[in-house]
């Protein structure tokens, strides 16, 4: 009796793994055929890479390796149908869930320690090395084939994984979340859109810009200061946009002007066109401050500007996230429910397209670490003949 109970046990958990495993599948080809069809509506697509041989073997080739694949290396798999595409606007995440409890970090095979003495010689500019997030630090090297880990040096979990783009820099699979993180490059040791960084010194590129996204000031008699810190098209920030511009755009009368647009995330240019035919009409000399966080239509309003003589750009490069974007901030669920596309409607300009995942780089570059940019702009004005 006994063992035909077993005999019986056995077969029901044959049955269940096997049910399991097709269940698996079947919402792994799922999810992977709803992401397919809703990247092939992206006007990025069209304009790069509809009928791209390379890119239909892409999607063949996760075909084959999603089929049996668990949520992780499904999620990874099908990031690179996404990452394949040089549309940074895209993304790609776990959807939230506030019931779900599970973290996905993965054990990395390697030692902490072995990795620590591995990169610690590094020079700042090299991807690898040692990185700090979260109080804890972090060893990034390359496992092999051009795709690099992230460990946490303090209990050997893997954070992240970093792969080679065809555009010149990296995307990142943020493990813990699952998040793909587009187009990052190593920029004055920090790396763009993470929370890595190789130094915890205080960085000047930043702005804390506090609560108000506009704010203009003189400085001296001869210099004013313009803050934008966000073109959102939002109701509200358009109409804080408004009578932001109606109470300055008859008292811009200095000689020379600082127009900080560090930290702009961005919107659209129902926000941002009024201060741009401004900033034409201004008689002065215009200094530009930019940084890596300047992205978007932040972007392409420097863009709009950067061909007058009387316009100097500061800073550092930017993060070269400026084409297509997104009217509507529609979301994808897929059908599993485990994972989410966020797709763009604009077409973009060819003009945009040149930039995007290189970034505007500054004609003045600024020193990170050594002052306030403000500051450093000043001094720059003042040793101008």
């Amino acid at each position: 009796m006994k063992k035909v109970f077993y005999t019986f046990l056995l077969l029901f958990l044959v049955t269940l793994h096997v049910s399991k495993s097709i269940a698996q599948e079947n919402q792994n080809q799922a999810d992977l055929e709803a992401l397919y069809t809703a990247i092939q509506k992206t006007p990025s697509y069209k304009k790069r890479l509809k009928g791209d041989k390379a890119y239909q073997q892409l999607y063949e080739d996760v075909k084959l390796k999603i089929a049996k694949a668990g949520e992780i290396e499904a999620f990874r798999q099908l990031s690179k149908l996404v990452s394949a595409i040089n549309d940074n606007h895209l993304g790609f995440y776990r959807t939230p869930d506030t019931a779900l409890k599970m973290s996905y970090f993965l054990m990395g095979q390697d030692k902490p320690g072995d990795i620590m003495k591995r990169v610690r010689p590094k020079f700042e500019s090299d991807l690898e090395g040692v990185y700090f997030a979260y109080n804890r630090p972090y060893g990034l090297y390359e496992k092999g084939d051009k795709v690099y880990q992230v460990m946490n040096l303090v209990d050997g979990f893997i954070m992240a994984e970093i792969f080679h783009t065809p555009y010149g820099g990296y995307d990142v699979l943020l493990y813990g979340s699952l998040q793909l993180i587009k187009n990052t490059r190593l920029v004055n040791g920090t790396l763009l859109g993470t929370p890595f960084t190789k130094s915890r010194e205080k960085k000047f590129s930043i702005l804390d810009k506090g609560n108000e996204n506009f704010e203009y000031k003189i400085l001296n008699d001869k210099i004013g200061y313009l803050r934008l810190s966000s073109f959102s098209s939002s109701t509200e920030n358009i109409k804080k946009s408004e009578v932001f511009y109606q109470k300055i755009s008859d008292t811009l009368e200095t000689t020379n002007l600082i127009v900080d647009v560090r930290n702009n995330g961005g919107g659209g240019f129902k926000t941002s066109q009024k201060f741009i035919n401004l900033l034409k009409k201004y008689k002065g000399n215009i200094f530009l401050l930019q940084n890596s966080a300047t992205v978007s239509n932040a972007e392409q309003f420097i863009l709009e500007l950067k061909p007058l003589k009387k316009v100097t750009t500061l800073g550092e490069q930017t993060r070269g996230t400026i084409t297509f974007g997104s009217n509507y901030g529609a979301k994808i669920v897929l059908p599993s429910g485990r994972f989410t596309f966020y797709p763009t409607d604009m077409k973009g300009t060819n003009r945009d397209l040149a930039y995007e995942s290189k970034g505007i780089n500054p004609d003045i570059t600024l020193d990170v670490f050594k002052s306030d940019w403000i500051e450093q702009t000043l001094e720059y004005i003042n040793k101008k003949p």
